[in-house]
């Protein structure tokens, strides 16, 4: 079997990344355009909306409790890259050959280098780095495929149950739970690849309801937040050309929740989660990379 090398980031030119034959050059350049608008009308509503601020109102959001909460989100985005990757190793790796720090390596590259413009080095990286490490190119194509549609599913299944929640936590709480683990207990790598989908986004939920906790009015409802923010990282997901979803998930957020909350505090919110999602992929990341290169010397 091949060994996955120990790069700390695979460079993947350009040029090799694989596009649909059956997509022409128009179509191409219009998705690339059409995401760029996307991307340059999103910055635009955000710098007009900051513009709307008095001086000093958004820096009046800075707080010790906020630290806190600075301090908390990243580490549930990180957690959440972690169950990401795992539910990416049983769709790509079913047979479990690699050992899960390899697979974490290959998964974390992929998580660093979303913030390449164009949406899909992700995926190209994971799929040279898992066929390098001895998987083969189609079961990797498969289960790329495969994740974007479960991140559809799930993103929205968790959504659906914290606006449930604003009405019924416990129940919408327990309702989820039962789910991941009826999935997970089914043993079947779809299925355990839902699990795991299901839980990286409560964790993203959890983290947009730490942070509002923190800046949003008493009043907010945390788990509406938590939906809203879900709905929004979707809205960065779908769209080409932006890094991580960069400004299209903000001012998506910013749309959804703008009419029900104060500008600043929210404002606050929407860069607060932009920067612990950031410092969670990174922290996620690096330290995946680092420990499918330690195993790999211990070899």
């Amino acid at each position: 079997m091949a060994v996955l090398t120990a790069c700390p980031i695979l460079t993947i030119p350009a040029s090799s990344v694989p596009e649909p034959q059956q997509a022409g050059p128009v179509r191409r350049a219009l998705a690339r355009w059409g995401g760029a608008a996307v991307v340059a009308g999103s910055i635009g509503f955000i710098g007009e909306r900051l513009w709307r601020l008095e001086p000093g109102q958004l820096a009046d959001q800075a707080s010790w409790p906020l630290a806190g909460a600075m301090a908390i989100a990243p580490l549930l985005f990180a957690g959440a890259d972690h169950l990401l990757a795992r539910g990416w190793q049983v769709l790509a790796d079913p047979q479990q050959q690699l050992d899960r720090r390899v697979a974490g390596a290959i998964y974390g590259r992929g998580v660093l280098m979303k913030y390449l413009p164009g949406s899909v080095f992700q995926y190209v990286s994971r799929q040279f780095g898992g066929a390098e490490a001895g998987l083969a190119h189609g079961q990797l194509a498969k289960a790329s495929l495969t994740e974007v549609g479960l991140h559809l599913a799930s993103s929205m299944t968790v959504a659906a149950a914290c606006l449930i929640g604003t009405r019924a936590p416990l129940a919408a709480g327990a309702g989820l739970a039962a789910l991941t683990a009826l999935c997970w207990g089914a043993r079947r790598p779809l299925l355990r690849a839902l699990a795991c989908q299901i839980g990286a986004f409560s964790a993203f939920a959890m983290a947009a309801m730490v942070v509002g906790a923190v800046l949003l009015p008493a009043s907010a409802s945390l788990p509406q937040f938590g939906a809203l923010f879900l709905l929004a990282w979707l809205a960065g997901f779908v769209v080409p050309v932006a890094p991580g979803g960069l400004g299209v998930r903000e001012a998506a957020l910013l749309a959804l929740a703008g009419p029900n909350q104060p500008a600043a505090a929210l404002l606050g919110a929407v860069l607060a989660l932009r920067i612990a999602s950031v410092l969670g992929d990174l922290g996620y990341g690096l330290a995946a990379t680092m420990r499918g290169a330690k195993s790999l010397r211990s070899r």
